[in-house]
């Protein structure tokens, strides 16, 4: 109120513009009635009458027991006793809520506006300055598509190999493995290098992680791979379990096919107590994985 105009018509005028962007119009009513116009009105009463003509979602909160307030809190003459008293059953017409304390009445308003809010959701208001443009709706779109974008490229992935990987094995490059292992019917035992390419290892591997499989699940097929390059002649002396890949060895291959960018950490959500390691394919690794696997056409 202290900002308002000395004269009464310029203080209503103002009053009525700052009820008009006002989303919810709440009235407090104690032991008295209020500063009157020149007619005898309240400006309190002639708020409420004017919000109710503007059709603004009303909550009124009425003191419950005015002969419990001291004389210095309520009116004095039975002239505005009676105006009081009137305004009173006037906002009983509308959500009506009584209260008997300050501490009273701050719950019951928190309380209220959350559910009158609740009842008649509006969109607020914003000073002009601040309010969106069609150019600022344009830059905020477009701002939205690049975060999405960012936040999609750090999750899966990007699509094309990561920068410098050219110059990592890969491809047709050979990936050692010496293992010891039976050469006849007669148990004979021997160390044995065992070689598969990038490419071999990855085509075993990728079909799994299409939609994401066990870190258990991955090395079973890099198992199976050189399984498959024991030479046929003693291959049926050793037994696919008993070719163990050491550890150091796994993560060798771990990193490398993450390096180059063709697999992740799963990102599916999995129930708590399932404590696996998960592992997917990138959109680079997905596309890459289709062009040595797919079959060609034969040349002609």
């Amino acid at each position: 109120m202290e900002l308002f105009p000395a004269a009464d018509e310029d203080a209503w005028t103002l009053i009525k513009e700052v009820i008009d962007d006002c989303d919810y119009y709440v009235l407090i009513l104690a032991g008295k009635y209020g500063s009157v116009n020149a007619d005898g009105i309240s400006f309190t009463e002639m708020e409420f009458d004017y919000a109710v003509s503007t059709n603004k979602p009303i909550i009124a909160f009425l003191h419950d027991n005015l002969e419990n307030l001291s004389a210095a809190l309520s009116e004095k003459t039975e002239v505005l006793q009676n105006k009081l008293n009137a305004f009173r059953e006037k906002a009983k017409g509308k959500h009506c809520k009584y209260w008997n304390s300050p501490e009273d009445l701050g719950g019951k308003v928190s309380r209220s506006l959350i559910q009158l809010k609740k009842r008649h959701p509006s969109l607020g208001w914003i000073p002009g300055k601040y309010a969106a443009t069609d150019v600022m709706l344009r830059e905020l779109h477009d701002l939205r598509a690049k975060i999405v974008q960012y936040e999609m490229d750090a999750l899966l992935g990007t699509s094309s190999a990561p920068p410098g990987s050219e110059q990592l094995a890969q491809g047709d490059d050979p990936v050692h493995f010496e293992t010891t292992l039976i050469t006849d019917n007669k148990g004979t035992k021997k160390k044995i290098w065992l070689n598969a390419s990038w490419d071999e290892l990855f085509s075993y591997c990728g079909p799994s992680m299409m939609g994401e499989c066990t870190d258990a699940e991955l090395f079973e097929r890099i198992r199976l791979a050189y399984f498959h390059k024991i030479p046929n002649d003693i291959r049926g002396f050793n037994p696919l379990k008993d070719l163990i890949l050491p550890y150091v060895f796994e993560d060798r291959i771990r990193v490398q096919l993450q390096a180059l960018g063709l697999i992740a950490p799963g990102v599916k959500k999995r129930a708590v107590a399932d404590t696996a390691n998960y592992w997917r394919l990138t959109p680079h690794g997905e596309k890459y994985l289709l062009g040595i696997k797919a079959e060609k056409r034969p040349v002609a």
